[in-house]
């Protein structure tokens, strides 16, 4: 198995540290290939091998499924299931638990491999489920009196470990972080597709913009009160004051005559009015329509309803090319719908939070964002379904819609550096969308092709492509990878598509690197 160089690394640390250790690496960047060379490094030194991967879902353990039998030197090492319906014997040579299943069963199971004299290698994938006090259950084997010296190894894999207190838990259970790879590193190496971000501003209508200023002077009233009534809330500010004030609500049995679930109450109803606010259904099929036709894109959405709105529209607007995927359908419905994505049957895939892990679909290069969760390991989650490398993949965009007049985050990622930002604003009244930077470029050039003499025939061509490219995040690709696509255009028409982003990136790059001084 041929590694990257960050896998040898992490391999190498990995050893060094007894095999026991968490990796914290974007999603994308073969943490699956790094545990198994981790199970055929083992595998070599200690013959007399359990190996145990836990997972959350059940398509993620699928994919690990497929990833085990495809290398598995033998039918002796061929995974056996633990979840979802199935329960193959667990003295099998490879396991695979989905954790919900594995609670209750799984350290009992590891006890007894370690006193019958077996080495126990246990991988715990998305190791951040692991952190609840349910979940923690799996580790029930790591007593004083455990016969695991020498013989427990682990492997925690995650992309979104942040350094908290529940973080530092799971160190104690799996090991201290031994390796991190960000974003930017892999995007340097190319171990991920290029991506570039769209942050796209869309309105309230009237009435919703109403209901939640309402609400917002409403809660800063409560907010008043409760700072008064409970000192120890006056010097706490945005989730640290929500988590303290949600606590108190628990506690009085969210009566609503209480001050604090009086608050949270109508915090969940403002956030409501922002998540289904109709602007970002609207929004979302206005950018379907100025895609390519051969953009492969995942639509994640706040609700099922929404979901439904999405597919509907796109069905009567361009037939059955979009997939659903949501808590409410039936296994044999989500693995078809996931297949047909999978197999381009349908090349738009609209889903809920059940996605944001263990979805692999390289060949997806555009994401939409519907919902406004502003957590942080959501966010990476979904950005990470996007940058697979894959054949004939050269770049991923995701666009990433909130409310202006609401307390969204404007920015998806703060601090992420290795990636081309964009942003756009949508007007739902027109259907359009503004981009300041883009169109200042575009006058530019539709200057100086007067300048030069430009007939109307050309002119109106060049104002097509510009046109074209308004909502796209082309013109941010480098120019090696422009000048590839305008080799490899078939037409005319694409021809001069490609050409006109090229130049509308050499425009702003020069822009950009004067305002610099370079």
């Amino acid at each position: 198995m041929k590694l990257y160089r960050w896998q040898q690394e992490c391999l190498e640390r990995w050893s060094e540290n007894g095999c026991r250790g968490i990796v914290n690496a974007v999603t994308g960047a073969g943490k699956t290939e790094l545990a198994l060379a981790a199970i055929e490094h083992l595998r070599a030194r200690q013959p007399r091998l359990r190996v145990k991967i836990v997972v959350p879902t059940i398509p993620l353990a699928r994919q690990w499924e497929t990833a085990l039998r495809r290398r598995a030197p033998t039918e002796e090492y061929r995974p056996g299931f633990f979840g979802g319906g199935s329960r193959d014997d667990p003295d099998r040579a490879v396991m695979l638990y989905i954790i919900n299943s594995a609670r209750n069963t799984l350290a009992a199971q590891i006890r007894r491999e370690l006193a019958l004299g077996w080495c126990v290698l246990l991988i715990c994938d998305e190791c951040h489920h692991c952190q609840s006090p349910q979940n923690r259950k799996i580790f029930g084997f790591l007593t004083p009196e455990a016969p695991a010296a020498g013989r427990y190894c682990c492997l925690g894999l995650s992309a979104t470990l942040h350094g908290t207190e529940e973080d530092s838990l799971l160190q104690r259970l799996l090991g201290p972080e031994i390796y991190r790879y960000d974003f930017d590193a892999a995007g340097q190496e190319g171990v991920i597709a290029p991506f570039a971000l769209c942050e796209v501003s869309a309105p309230f209508a009237p009435e919703e913009l109403e209901a939640y200023a309402r609400l917002t002077s409403e809660l800063r009233v409560l907010a008043v009160r409760l700072r008064r009534e409970t000192p120890r809330l006056a010097g706490l500010e945005g989730s640290a004051f929500f988590r303290e004030v949600r606590a108190m609500a628990n506690r009085a049995g969210m009566d609503p005559e209480e001050p604090a679930a009086a608050f949270l109450l109508k915090a969940i109803r403002r956030k409501e009015i922002s998540s289904l606010a109709r602007a970002r259904v609207c929004c979302a099929l206005s950018i379907l329509e100025h895609l390519s036709a051969a953009d492969r894109v995942l639509v994640f959405c706040e609700r099922i309803e929404q979901v439904c709105q999405i597919a509907e529209a796109v069905r009567v607007r361009w037939g059955n090319i979009c997939g659903v995927y949501h808590s409410k359908l039936t296994a044999e419905a989500k693995a078809r719908n996931l297949r047909e994505f999978r197999e381009g049957q349908s090349r738009i895939l609209a889903c809920c939070r059940c996605l944001d892990e263990g979805l692999d679909v390289p060949d997806a290069n555009v994401g939409i964002v519907l919902s406004c969760a502003s957590a942080q390991r959501q966010r990476i989650q979904r950005l990470g379904r996007l940058v697979r490398v894959a054949p004939g993949k050269d770049a991923a965009c995701l666009y990433y819609i909130y409310i202006r007049e609401s307390n969204d985050d404007a920015a998806y990622l703060p601090g992420l550096e290795g990636c081309e930002t964009f942003s756009l604003r949508y007007y739902p009244g027109d259907n359009a969308f503004s981009n300041d930077l883009y169109e200042y470029a575009a006058g530019m050039l539709l200057a100086r092709a007067g300048e030069k003499g430009y007939d109307g025939a050309l002119l109106g061509e060049l104002r097509r492509c510009l046109i074209e490219g308004l909502t796209r995040a082309d013109w941010l690709r480098s120019a090696q990878t422009l000048e590839d696509r305008r080799r490899r255009a078939k037409s005319t028409r694409d021809r001069n598509y490609w050409r006109t982003m090229a130049a509308v990136g050499r425009l702003l790059r020069v822009e950009r690197e004067g305002k610099s001084g370079r």
